[in-house]
């Protein structure tokens, strides 16, 4: 007989802020619920909200949110079961201008619920005694997203932003013959009580890739604005290279084949972005892997560790090793069940709760001088690196096409082989016709048409320095070394922590965003977590609106 799991009873924590706050006169004030690491508690700061109260049931998450945004009241409490010890009310959070949350993934991606809503059940009827009993924990669960609607008809919030999977759009009884996949319905109910309330609304798919976070990321969000507001301009138009127009072009966001039953939406799958002009598909620029990889450590010989891999783990090793053969360095998944090979140029796979990505290489990559050619393995101490660039780390060169080329120069044709170079910090792209930016300026991205590459400091970069950066030639390639022979390790906690688009140092492993506990706890925070820069690019959307409103005054009724 399986054992009853004991859940600990405790009551709701209130903390006040650790560092009073000062507010301008023009301050907009947000919540956020369910707050976890506070991907979006950041997003939205950049955006120029100040965030008062976060809430969120794990005392540790709340701890780490709190650390990095002292200012904030928290809540260490239930927002969603009425009847557990701790349970807080959303309603009795303090009033903002703007609310966010991000909402339950797990269940939302499982509609395996019973018709909690078949008898037209209202809003407020989910507080009926009776509503653990008719419904199942996984549509409780769910309701988190009802905490939104409870938060805002208590205090009409002038904006909301939700982040959840794209599955939510399935959330409702199950379909018959598909456990797992719901009809919609409670999805449906649930964006009709906002309509009753006053608001408008947009749903974003959007891709965390397109915003500078090194992973590939597919998320929804639902903006949320009143109706005396104007409508915020959410439309993502990237600036993209059309081949066929042959030049950049602002890209328009266009589905391919609209949403399925299971409510799962992906890029380049059910949608995609497309030339204004002629409708061509556009491959937006995005962030390589390389910006959250620390290439300091590669891991250690295989034929050396300890404890063997096992053969499962060496047989995906190998197919990788076969797949890149002309490739030094690859990322790898760790379980079967998860991810996919990549290229340390392509963003990562969408990153969980758990660490699921390997690193397999050579273990043999050169130090480029300008001047002499010596090399070094990437595993010994790097020379001072200087601002004059004389220093490169080489991941991977192209040995089939032309020689080299300068920055400002245009690529030659890529033809499968891809040309990457890494100096020591930075990232900076080589695209067509433009020269790289330097090491001050915001991180840049590269699509598949561009050559990523670090450089060491700020300032113009010479042609020389590049021509020579490109002169140096991989000499080993994974499929040249016995497997035995390579370097593996998983992904660390603060790679994992970049690659979700937090500030992580390689060095100290803090940066500018303060984190600590076991790499289990920490993945599984910056896992669950919301991509910053995609909440601060909706949030200065929704800001717009705020302003727009008090500078020009009310709107006025159509004549």
């Amino acid at each position: 007989m399986a054992r009853a799991s004991v859940k600990e009873s405790r009551n709701a924590v209130h903390r006040p802020a650790t560092r009073r706050r000062r507010f301008r006169h023009d301050d907009l004030i947000a919540v956020d619920l369910f707050s976890g690491f506070g991907g979006l508690t950041r997003g939205i700061e950049l955006a120029g909200f100040t965030t008062i109260m976060a809430a969120n049931h794990n005392e540790y998450k709340v701890q780490i949110h709190e650390a990095n945004h002292p200012d904030a009241e928290h809540w260490i409490a239930d927002l969603v079961d009425p009847e557990a010890a701790d349970y807080h009310s959303a309603r009795d959070l303090p009033a903002a201008d703007l609310l966010v949350a991000g909402v339950s993934c797990v269940n939302h991606s499982q509609a395996n619920t019973i018709k909690a809503y078949e008898q037209g059940m209202t809003l407020f009827e989910l507080e009926d005694p009776d509503f653990e009993a008719r419904v199942t924990r996984s549509e409780r669960d769910r309701a988190t997203a009802n905490c939104v609607l409870h938060y805002a008809a208590q205090h009409h919030p002038r904006l909301i932003l939700v982040e959840c999977t794209t599955e939510l759009t399935s959330w409702g009884p199950a379909i018959p013959g598909r456990p797992k996949v719901g009809d919609g319905s409670t999805y449906r109910w649930w964006l009709k009580q906002f309509d009753l309330i006053n608001y408008r609304h947009k749903v974003l798919y959007l891709n965390s890739q397109f915003f500078g976070v090194p992973q590939s990321r597919d998320r929804a969000y639902w903006a949320f604005w009143d109706k005396s507001l104007p409508a915020p301009d959410l439309e993502h138009r990237p600036v993209s290279r059309c081949h066929r127009c042959d030049k950049d072009v602002e890209a328009i966001w266009t589905w391919r084949t609209g949403i399925p039953p299971t409510g799962s939406v992906r890029y380049g799958k059910q949608y995609e972005y497309r030339c204004p002009s002629c409708r061509t598909p556009v491959i937006p620029p995005m962030t390589p892997s390389l910006a959250a990889l620390d290439l300091t450590d590669l891991g250690t010989r295989i034929g050396d560790r300890e404890k063997p891999l096992k053969a499962t783990t060496m047989a995906r090793a190998e197919r990788c090793r076969q797949r890149f053969a002309d490739f030094p360095a690859v990322l790898m998944p760790a379980k079967g069940a998860h991810g996919s090979e990549r290229l340390l140029w392509q963003p990562l796979a969408t990153q969980t709760s758990q660490q699921e990505t390997t690193l397999l290489t050579t273990g043999a990559v050169f130090a480029a001088h300008r001047h002499n050619g010596d090399g070094k393995n990437i595993v010994q101490p790097m020379d001072t690196a200087t601002s004059t660039h004389e220093k490169a780390l080489l991941l991977a060169v192209d040995n089939y096409q032309g020689g080299p080329r300068g920055a400002g120069e245009p690529l030659p044709t890529q033809v499968g082989s891809e040309t990457l170079a890494v100096v020591s910090s930075g990232v900076i792209p080589y695209r067509k016709n433009t020269r790289p930016a330097v090491h001050g300026e915001a991180m840049p991205t590269v699509t598949s048409e561009q050559i990523p590459g670090l450089l060491t400091a700020a300032g113009t970069i010479n042609n020389s320095a590049v021509e020579a950066l490109l002169a140096t030639r991989w000499r080993a390639r994974l499929a040249e070394l016995p497997l035995e022979d390579c370097y593996f390790r998983m992904m660390a906690a603060h790679e994992i922590g970049r690659g979700c688009g937090f500030d992580v140092d390689f060095a100290d492993h803090k940066g500018s965003f303060i984190v600590w506990g076991s790499a289990r706890n920490q993945v599984d925070g910056f896992g669950n977590a919301v991509s910053p820069q995609v909440g601060a690019w909706i949030g200065s959307r929704l800001r717009a609106v705020i302003h727009t409103r008090q500078d020009h005054g009310p709107e006025l009724p159509a004549a």
